[in-house]
């Protein structure tokens, strides 16, 4: 997945988490995300993962639910 594509799917937020997870502050995970850096792609990629599933989790929770 390119950068861009990478881009359009992140949230308020995944920056935030990306930096605690790498264990810098926000804009600068953000910027070695832009620039490349292979451990912020991975990272970031892994949070967008694990968020799309734990939505669609809940959400078929809530349908089972109804």
């Amino acid at each position: 997945m390119t950068i861009e594509q990478i881009k359009e799917k992140t949230l308020y937020g995944d920056y935030t988490l990306l930096g605690q997870v790498m264990g810098i502050n926000a804009p600068a995970a953000k910027m070695r995300f832009f620039r490349g850096d292979e451990t912020a792609k991975k990272a970031l990629l892994k949070i967008i993962a694990n968020r799309e599933a734990l939505i669609k989790e809940f959400q078929k929770k809530q349908t089972l639910l109804k």
